[in-house]
């Protein structure tokens, strides 16, 4: 049983060290992260010309910096926001043709809370 422990803790500090801790969905429910690394993908798909898309929140970073960007169906980018040390608001949209935009957000020895919604305007 103390092999299995030991083995658990040295598991754990593994992924602690290469990837960081996150706990949430970032589009989905606030995501406390301790030093996360690496970066995450989310798709949004529009379907009408001129319409406007991306997220808006909140960002408290302890310690590290989260990235954002959004990239149009073309791969181009058209929106980012960095998230240092401290509270920050967070509005990243954008609008062009229809498609998949894409939202990446970069993570580098980040630790805090991001809370993200998706933000959508039609092209009236």
């Amino acid at each position: 049983m103390r092999f299995l422990l030991v083995v658990l803790v040295l598991v754990l500090g593994l992924v602690y060290f290469f990837f960081g801790l996150r706990l949430g969905y970032v589009t989905l429910t606030p995501t406390r992260m301790v030093n996360a690394q690496g970066e995450n993908n989310y798709v949004f798909d529009v379907f009408e010309p001129g319409q406007s898309v991306g997220v808006s929140g909140t960002c408290s970073t302890s310690s590290g910096r989260a990235v954002l960007r959004l990239f149009d169906p073309r791969g181009t980018q058209i929106a980012g926001q960095a998230c240092p040390k401290g509270q920050w608001a967070l509005q990243v949209l954008g609008k062009g043709d229809s498609g998949k935009y894409r939202l990446n957000v970069e993570f580098d020895h980040f630790t805090g809370v991001i809370d993200l919604k998706e933000s959508r305007n039609s092209a009236r």
